[in-house]
C-alpha cells in the first residue's frame, strides 16, 4: 500500500501551498497519513510512505517508530542533482495537473534549506542499485 500525503493534501486543501493555514493543515495531514500507514504496517501490510523525508532526524524517527511496531524500515534514496530537480519542478509548473503542487522557484529555493541527503551512517538503498 502506498501512502502519499501530497495526494491527501491536494484532495483536502487544494494544490496551492501559499494559502493561509496551509502549513498547519499540511502537518496535520502528514501526521494522519503516517498514523494510517503505521496502522496498516501493524496489521502486517507492506506500506510505502511516499514522502520526502528531507531531514535526517525525521528519517531516524520513522525508523524508530517502525522498529517499535516490530516492522523493518527500508529507505530508498533516488539520488538526483539539485539542478535536475529544480528544472523538473519549474517545468512541471508549466503543465500543472490537478494532482500537483505549484511550487515557484523561490519556494523551491526556500525548501532546499531543509534538504539533508542521507549520510553514510544511515541505512538506505540507492534506488539506482535496485534490481
Amino acid at each position: 500500500m502506498r501512502i502519499t500525503k501530497d495526494e491527501w493534501s491536494i484532495r483536502l486543501i487544494g494544490n496551492d501551498p501559499t494559502i493561509d493555514g496551509y502549513e498547519e493543515w499540511d502537518h496535520k495531514i502528514c501526521d494522519l497519513s503516517r498514523d494510517f500507514a503505521f496502522q496498516l504496517a501493524e496489521k502486517g501490510i507492506d506500506v510505502i510512505i511516499d514522502e520526502g523525508f528531507w531531514e535526517k532526524e525525521l528519517r531516524e524517527e520513522m525508523r524508530r517508530r517502525t522498529g517499535r511496531i516490530g516492522a523493518k524500515a527500508v529507505m530508498y534514496y533516488v539520488e538526483t542533482p539539485i539542478e535536475t530537480i529544480r528544472e523538473r519542478v519549474v517545468g512541471r509548473n508549466d503543465n500543472l495537473t490537478k494532482d500537483s503542487f505549484k511550487i515557484s522557484r523561490e519556494m523551491f529555493e526556500n525548501y532546499l534549506k531543509y534538504w539533508q541527503p542521507p549520510s553514510e551512517d544511515e541505512d538506505y538503498v540507492l534506488a539506482s542499485e535496485v534490481k
